[in-house]
């Protein structure tokens, strides 16, 4: 599979066990690098959770998806995340230019090169990704930059 062709999706009852995990005293299994975050739906008002992978960038959390949820915070929106058993305000931006989101992915997938086949992104032999897959990537994914609440 090439960054050209979607990457697989993760089947709806997964994230069901992750939630469940995350808020669960047994969090620390999953919690180094994923979180639930939850935001308020912009027309809907709804809360909403989603499961991310996150990578911290300094005090910034960066996370991506190929989702729509992120269109609800557009502009800088508050958000709660449940981050290694604690709940913690922040205020997530998503960016969308692919330049800034194939830099960051990059330096993601590099750290994480386990999570590339979830991009769409091919590891090269030396077990880096491939610097074309996520040039690729990016045209599809969303860069979610999550800073604490000041």
């Amino acid at each position: 599979m090439s960054a050209t062709t979607a990457p697989p999706t993760v089947p709806g009852y997964v994230n069901v066990v992750v939630k469940a995990l995350l808020r669960s005293p047994l969090h620390r299994v999953m919690s180094r690098n994923t979180m639930l975050l939850t935001f308020t739906g912009r027309k809907s008002g709804n809360r909403y959770t989603a499961v991310v992978r996150y990578f911290p960038d300094g005090e910034v959390l960066n996370c991506y998806t190929d989702s729509k949820w992120w269109q609800n915070l557009r502009g800088g929106a508050p958000v709660q995340l449940l981050l290694a058993g604690r709940t913690v305000t922040a205020v997530a931006t998503p960016i969308t230019d692919p330049t800034a989101v194939a830099q960051s992915l990059g330096k993601f997938l590099s750290a994480m090169p386990g999570d590339s086949k979830y991009y769409g992104v091919r590891n090269r032999d030396d077990g880096t990704p491939d610097p074309g897959d996520i040039v690729a990537a990016a045209q599809y994914t969303t860069l979610v930059r999550i800073e604490p609440a000041r």
